[in-house]
């Protein structure tokens, strides 16, 4: 089997694609990078190693921080940013070889394996063609994904360019505690109407979307393993390690630490 690199754009690698059957890239975005809109033939898997992406399609925005990888179908019109940078992975599958992968677009739960999968074909796409062992390492990467459901705590980001502000700050620094009167203030639009952009294009209220962005920050932070709870409670904006235990159960279902045992 034979495995390009990110020497061509994606587009004219998938069109001098042969019968080879995936394409990787990796990209160091800086802060502020902000992709074209474009679509893709194939099925494409991004996922981001460190830093946070937004990933625009179908009329929506996604968070996608680095325990998250979006998936899409092929001719989905999608434009990626990255405010704060991210090392960024791209796979391309060739649609015959993930029939068992849905068609729709989504956001997926990322396991240790499957992070380690992504950066191991990522670490062997120099080659040209794979060994036997190395084709078997796309096929499990491939099973593991299609193990994955649409994941419940995906955030939609407002796209209405009057909260850009906010929003950039919000993601750097989840414990930001500014209130919305205080938002409005700053943004010169009224309280009201950031409210009502909010509940309009996220389905959420601004506290509510806060809360999640924490809580993405949350599970990233205990992932890393080098922070307490009590730590990862001070760091996001919580006043205690129980307001943040509850926050965190009203979602996960389980307290933090028996979130990451069973992660």
């Amino acid at each position: 089997m034979q495995i390009y690199t990110n020497a061509l754009s994606a587009n004219e690698q998938i069109n001098n694609s042969g019968d080879k059957f995936i394409i990787t890239r990796k990209i160091d975005m800086p802060a502020g990078y902000q992709g074209p809109l474009h679509h893709h033939s194939w099925y494409q898997l991004m996922y981001a190693s460190k830093g946070i992406l937004h990933v625009e399609y179908q009329n929506q925005i996604m968070l996608v921080p680095p325990q998250k990888a979006v998936w899409l179908a092929p001719t989905c019109d999608h434009r990626i940013t990255a405010p704060i940078g991210a090392k960024f992975h791209s796979l391309y599958f060739r649609p015959d070889v993930v029939a068992k992968m849905s068609d729709k677009n989504k956001v997926l739960d990322i396991t240790p394996l499957a992070r380690e999968l992504i950066l191991s074909i990522g670490n062997i796409s120099h080659k040209q063609v794979l060994d036997k062992t190395e084709q078997r390492l796309i096929q499990v990467l491939i099973d593991q994904l299609a193990l994955q459901s649409n994941n419940a705590l995906s955030l939609l980001i407002p796209s209405d360019k009057r909260l850009n502000q906010l929003i950039t700050q919000l993601i750097k620094e989840p414990s930001n505690s500014l209130s919305i009167e205080e938002w409005s203030t700053t943004l010169a639009i009224s309280s009201r109407t950031i409210t009502r952009i909010f509940n309009k294009e996220v389905g959420v209220g601004f506290k509510e979307w806060r809360q999640k962005v924490r809580l993405l920050e949350a599970v990233n932070l205990l992932e890393q393993g080098e922070m307490s709870v009590t730590e990862i409670a001070l760091e996001i904006g919580y006043n205690s390690p129980s307001a943040f235990t509850y926050a965190f159960k009203q979602v996960f279902e389980n307290s933090p630490v028996a979130y990451l045992k069973k992660h």
